[in-house]
């Protein structure tokens, strides 16, 4: 992962893109006083929040998360960051942390960025 930051100003257009470093940093620095409860399994939870209402533009922005965490190339844009509420602001928190901690293998992280895959293929037809 990298920490950088690049401008695309294709069709006249600006938008800042963030690397995945920096869409983390950004969404802990927004989360930084968010209280609310974090689940005992957060990747199951956000595959939850993701099939709850896989067209709701936070059920998409963790589906591009999780696909990150998986080493997909993916950017982010700064102004994502305030799409997220408190709850799901806690429960990226408690994403993050989980694995920054490693307490679950690779293979479930691949397991859980196909199923959200999934999710948004079945909406999108």
């Amino acid at each position: 992962m990298t920490n950088s930051m690049t401008i695309d100003d294709s069709a006249g257009s600006s938008v800042e893109r963030l690397s995945f470093a920096m869409f983390q940093e950004q969404l802990r620095y927004v989360a930084r006083f968010v209280t609310a409860a974090t689940p005992a399994n957060p990747l199951d939870a956000v595959l939850k929040a993701i099939h709850n209402n896989p067209a709701m533009s936070q059920a998409r922005l963790l589906t591009r998360i999780l696909a990150a965490y998986i080493g997909r190339q993916v950017s982010f844009r700064s102004a994502e960051v305030s799409a997220f509420d408190k709850e799901h602001l806690a429960l990226l928190v408690a994403l993050m942390d989980s694995h920054d901690a490693g307490t679950l293998p690779a293979t479930e992280w691949q397991r859980a960025a196909d199923e959200a895959d999934a999710a948004q293929r079945v909406i999108d037809g």
